[in-house]
């Protein structure tokens, strides 16, 4: 509860930012677009499409979650917190976990050749690395782009049910405490 009302109280705070003479052409586009809105909904479409971008592995994602935001109504501020997941640290895994759904859906030998005895810098040797790459490159894409979309939709449905989970307590506190009224 006290989540949601300090998240709700930064919208004010946040777009009171916008009315400096330099940015204020900016404030009712981002009024309107709900891109600093810190309710359930513009937070949870934030937060979705934050994941989803979030696998993309260059600085494209930036302008791919800005626009998205816009054209979905999604928190700008959660986007760009929750793409954070992959990172230095977490991206062998990401790409891991992504390559091994890309291989159920491109089903077949994707192995890198071998380059043992081959001089390195030569046309061989990057012909061979270039292949190896097109092995591992078409189920590694497929398999991050699902897993970047089975992701967002399990980050919009955790959204919802984290701020509605108050709600859903004091409804079951409420319900006992009639049942307890009522037997008395």
């Amino acid at each position: 509860m006290r989540l949601r009302r300090w998240l709700v109280s930064l919208e004010p705070k946040i777009l009171h930012q916008f009315d400096r003479p330099w940015l204020a052409w900016l404030k009712p586009a981002l009024d309107r677009s709900d891109m600093l809105s810190f309710r359930r909904q513009p937070l949870a479409v934030g937060v979705a499409i934050g994941v989803a971008l979030g696998i993309v592995p260059t600085q494209a994602e930036v302008i791919l979650v800005a626009l998205l935001c816009a054209l979905f109504r999604g928190n700008i501020v959660a986007a760009t917190l929750a793409g954070w997941y992959n990172n230095a640290f977490t991206f062998v895994g990401v790409y891991w976990l992504g390559y091994l759904i890309g291989n159920r859906l491109f089903p077949g030998e994707h192995e890198f050749p071998d380059l043992s005895g081959i001089e390195f810098g030569s046309s061989l040797w990057f012909s061979k690395v270039l292949h190896g790459l097109g092995q591992l490159g078409w189920p590694t894409v497929a398999g991050t782009a699902i897993l970047g979309l089975i992701l967002a939709a399990l980050a919009y449905c955790a959204v919802h049910v984290i701020w509605l989970w108050p709600a859903w307590h004091r409804l079951r506190r409420l319900r006992a405490h009639r049942a307890r009224t009522r037997s008395s």
